[in-house]
């Protein structure tokens, strides 16, 4: 944790002054670089699913007796490129980013034309279906990468802060 000692109490209105002006930005680049851990981490876990085939290259059939383990490779490829990290954002004082998928996959069906959102691909795989098994991705990354990524915020705050300090 970042240490501050003061000379006087104009010094220290001073500090307070700075802080209260660059403290957004302070806390945006720390959530940044925690945010990046673990984005790094739950896409790694997207890499690391099982691919599981159907005939000419379409997606398989699962079903409640023998439901389905991966994805197909194209699906696979579609995820990765979706995922990232929305804009850091201020929400009444609650700075933060959310982790995701976006957009359509690739392969359009008659169901889907524009192609299967990526997000309820992605939500199937997390939560499971009556076809699908359950593989919490973005829990298990997240909860793995939890303490590295507040060690990464902190650090960044505690280079911010001596940054702006210096004396």
């Amino acid at each position: 944790m970042a240490k501050i000692s003061f000379a006087g109490i104009d010094e220290y209105a001073k500090v307070l002054d700075v802080l209260d002006k660059e403290s957004d930005e302070i806390l945006k680049s720390a959530i940044y670089k925690g945010a990046a851990l673990v984005a790094d981490e739950i896409k790694q876990e997207i890499k690391n699913l099982p691919v599981e085939e159907g005939k000419n290259g379409l997606a398989p059939v699962g079903t409640p007796e023998h439901k389905l383990t991966g994805v197909t490779r194209r699906q696979k490829a579609d995820l990765i490129d979706s995922f990232g990290l929305a804009p850091i954002k201020n929400d009444d004082g609650y700075i933060q980013t959310k982790a995701g998928v976006d957009g359509y996959g690739s392969v359009k069906t008659e169901i889907y034309p524009k192609g299967v959102p990526n997000v309820m691909l992605m939500r199937s795989i997390e939560s499971g279906t009556s076809f699908r098994e359950k593989k919490p991705i973005f829990r298990k990354a997240t909860n793995r990468a939890r303490k590295r990524a507040q060690q990464q915020m902190e650090k960044e705050i505690d280079d911010q802060l001596k940054r702006m300090f210096r004396r």
